[in-house]
């Protein structure tokens, strides 16, 4: 018979709008024991569920992180450049990787897709000293997810409420870029970073990328009026915001940002940066199990 294969569960309590208590029972109930051994951890901090997977990456072959796109990335950290797969049981707002990876959103459902234990490498992309999994962004996606960490409610109704009310006074900003031997300018509301090809919802910022091609893309937005707002929410959903006269993609494996702007949102958390920031495609550099 087979040993069974090693498999910590880093749950963080207080990420996105699902209640996480009956986690553990669905864990028990649903995951193949036959095949797996599981351990469940608990996140205290900001940050703690990098240091766990840090520090566990080479005692067990999979950690899962529960929680939303910040959970996701925290435990993503720790595990590049490591033989340790990353798990998603998706239970925050956006769950954007998991969406990209075809993960269910119902956590028994993706409790069985581990079970199918069906993994392959990805990229993720080298940002000024960290990296990113799924997209990252400067401008007025990242003024949003700021006072969105701030809000004492979550969900996409919170978000859209913020976005709704900063849409008429944030002004749009001068970025300088410089890729394959090109520097130019734009003016952009926002800059995304897209590796993977959505915010989470199912709102495809950038329907074209492929999470393991060696690639990611610049979705550039100009400041648009406010009757065109409906059409461009129609194409963000229905993978067609490329289409828009308003957006520009541009496909690199490295770029370098010079930004009027300190806001910036990575994996949908935001953090202050300082300018340029200069990003690298670090390509098949994380191990994750899939849907697809």
């Amino acid at each position: 018979m087979n040993k069974p294969i090693q498999i910590l569960f880093i749950i963080n309590p207080i990420s996105g709008t699902v209640k996480k208590s009956g986690v553990e029972k669905l864990i028990k109930k649903h995951l193949d024991t036959d095949k797996f051994n599981p351990v469940i951890r608990y996140t205290e901090r900001p940050h703690h569920a990098t240091e766990i997977a840090q520090s566990e990456s080479t005692n067990f072959s999979i950690i899962v992180a529960v929680g939303g796109d910040g959970t996701v990335h925290e435990v993503g950290l720790g595990l590049i450049h490591t033989n340790t797969i990353l798990g998603i049981l998706p239970m925050g707002s956006g769950n954007g990787l998991a969406r990209h990876l075809k993960i269910p959103m119902n956590t028994k459902k993706a409790i069985l897709v581990l079970n199918t234990f069906k993994a392959k490498k990805i990229d993720t992309v080298k940002i000024n000293n960290t990296h990113f999994l799924g997209a990252a962004g400067i401008g007025f996606d990242a003024h949003v997810s700021n006072l969105f960490a701030k809000s004492t409610t979550r969900g996409f109704f919170t978000y859209l409420k913020i976005a709704v009310q900063e849409f008429f006074s944030y002004k749009q900003k001068e970025y300088k870029l410089s890729y394959s031997n090109t520097t130019t300018e734009r003016k952009a509301f926002l800059i995304t970073f897209a590796n993977s090809n959505q915010y989470g919802n199912n709102a495809f910022i950038s329907p074209n990328s492929i999470i393991d091609d060696g690639w990611f893309s610049l979705i550039i937005l100009k400041k648009f009026p406010l009757y065109a707002a409906p059409i461009l929410a129609l194409k963000l959903f229905t993978k067609k915001i490329t289409t828009s006269s308003f957006v520009e993609e541009i496909k690199v494996k490295e770029v370098e940002i010079h930004t009027p702007s300190t806001d910036l949102h990575i994996d949908g958390e935001p953090i202050q940066t300082i300018s340029p920031i200069i990003m690298k495609i670090d390509p098949l550099s994380l191990n994750i199990i899939c849907n697809e």
